[in-house]
């Protein structure tokens, strides 16, 4: 939480030095990171999920 907090800090301070156009885009490129990150993150719990459900059955 606090390191979200941090980085939403410094988008502030990216929008008060290079203007807002400049900070939309460091929004979508820090919403799209996030996204392919949980992506990643979901796809790694599906590989190591799987051989585990296997050895229950």
């Amino acid at each position: 939480m606090f390191w979200i907090f941090l980085a939403f800090a410094g988008l502030m301070a990216f929008a008060v030095t290079l203007g807002q156009i400049s900070v939309w885009f460091a929004l979508l490129k820090l919403a799209l990171m996030v996204a392919v990150g949980v992506i990643v993150v979901m796809g790694i719990a599906l590989i190591v999920r799987r051989p585990k459900q296997k050895e229950i059955q």
